[in-house]
């Protein structure tokens, strides 16, 4: 068996850490940095752009549903982002509340909101949507989806 040169020897033995980086690292290497150099005169100030965005806000109101096709149709709405008014007066009971069910589990599915606005009038937001309802009693403002304030 030969013995290794001197030279192996000459650093310190390394530490946990060490032999991780060693395991785990290329070796040594130099970081190569690149210069800029600008030249005179040549600074340009930057262009700022200001873009406003004009976001589109749709209600759809339901006269009248009286199937569960409209209601079905008001929840790919509401799934979409769009606010659903939904008016079931003239919805059987049996209907009203099979309706009323469905929207309520797909609000809830999305995150949304859901307030009564009317006799058998009902208002449905997504997530993105705060519905602010004032009381006509006692005069306070509720805030969905807490109703504590």
């Amino acid at each position: 068996m030969r013995a290794a040169p001197q030279e192996d020897f000459d650093e310190q033995p390394r530490g946990f850490w060490g032999k991780l980086k060693d395991k785990f690292s290329w070796g040594e290497y130099e970081d190569d940095e690149m210069e800029f150099t600008e030249e005179p005169g040549s600074k340009k100030k930057p262009t700022v752009l200001r873009v406003q965005q004009a976001r589109m806000t749709y209600v759809s109101v339901w006269m009248t549903v009286q199937s569960f096709d409209n209601a079905q149709q008001a929840a790919d709405g509401l799934k979409e982002g769009h606010q659903q008014i939904v008016n079931l007066e003239k919805a059987t009971p049996e209907i009203r509340t099979r309706i009323l069910d469905f929207l309520n589990g797909v609000t809830y599915a999305i995150d949304g909101y859901v307030e009564k606005v009317g006799e058998n009038v009902y208002l449905y937001t997504p997530s993105s949507y705060c519905i602010e309802v004032e009381n006509g009693d006692d005069g306070r403002r509720v805030h969905s989806p807490f109703n504590d304030n």
